[in-house]
């Protein structure tokens, strides 16, 4: 439950500032993508594969799921909601350290709260730990914050795509596998905790697309990226075939169709995406030079 209340506080708070209008929905889009992106890659290593700490939530019946839906609200909802929050207010900061290190100070006191109440367990992590890598996440975020905020100049179009990428193909996985839907796992047996081996491999198996999206997407014209999009789309969809076929996927209320859609919709939004944001780069140059 005290995850539960921790996001509504930051999404009453989100949409209280957004209400005046100071950031875009490229902003938006692209500071939520990049929050997830790096806390995925941090937590998927420091939880999941190396068992460092864990998520006692209290959502679920058994402690696996209880922590899948730890990182869940943690790196997928929290914090990135707490970073469009934080872009906010660090997009025109003159002191870049001190909202950095006011924000620090605040996920490193919650992370003390959640200890406390026993929703968060270490087994070979120490708060310093998370305090250090809260201070040097803000404060590159506090980086990043102006060219998010104004896209002038923005981050890199690959930067944006890759972190986009990652974030709806990852969502779609989490949505449907385990620990909330579960209709359907990965069981490869790399891992013997079933949870680290359906998302390891949902989600390696999910970034080698990414990083194709990311590659081949901005380097064809329009009328050929449906093609591009096509072959990625059919690429994982042969994998999960395959794994079916090889018994490393196992479908519950799940069938063919519904796996093919499972990778068709987030490369296709991908797609769009990049349609969308492209289109808004050059509204842009034409605006700088009138």
């Amino acid at each position: 439950m005290l995850y539960i209340i921790n996001l509504a506080v930051f999404v009453v708070w989100m949409i209280a500032l957004l209400r005046k209008k100071k950031l875009s929905w490229h902003t938006l889009l692209a500071s939520y993508s990049i929050a997830v992106f790096c806390a995925d890659m941090l937590e998927v290593s420091l939880n999941l594969l190396l068992n460092l700490y864990k998520f006692p939530t209290h959502l679920a019946k058994n402690p696996v799921d209880e922590n899948e839906l730890g990182i869940i609200f943690a790196d997928t909802l929290i914090l990135p909601v707490a970073f469009i929050i934080f872009v906010y207010f660090a997009r025109k900061s003159n002191r870049p350290w001190a909202i950095s290190l006011l924000f620090a100070a605040l996920f490193t006191l919650l992370e003390w709260i959640y200890l406390e109440t026993g929703y968060m367990k270490y087994i070979r992590w120490n708060l310093s730990y998370s305090a250090a890598f809260y201070v040097v996440g803000f404060r590159v975020g506090a980086y990043l914050a102006p060219r998010l905020a104004t896209y002038d100049p923005p981050l890199p179009y690959r930067v944006r795509l890759l972190c986009f990428s990652h974030t709806i193909i990852m969502w779609i996985g989490a949505l449907f596998a385990e620990p909330l839907l579960k209709m359907y796992q990965y069981r490869p047996g790399v891992f013997a905790d079933r949870m680290a081996d359906c998302r390891f491999t949902d989600l390696v198996s999910g970034d080698v697309l990414t990083w194709l999206c990311v590659l081949f997407i901005p380097m064809f014209p329009r009328r050929l990226k449906y093609v591009v999009f096509a072959a990625i789309a059919c690429l994982g969809i042969s994998f999960a075939y395959y794994s079916h076929y090889k018994g490393w996927l196992i479908y519950h209320r799940w069938n063919h169709v519904l796996m093919a859609l499972r990778y068709v919709v987030p490369v296709f939004l991908v797609l769009l995406y990049d349609r969308w944001e492209l289109s808004y780069e050059q509204k842009r140059r034409q605006k700088g030079n009138t």
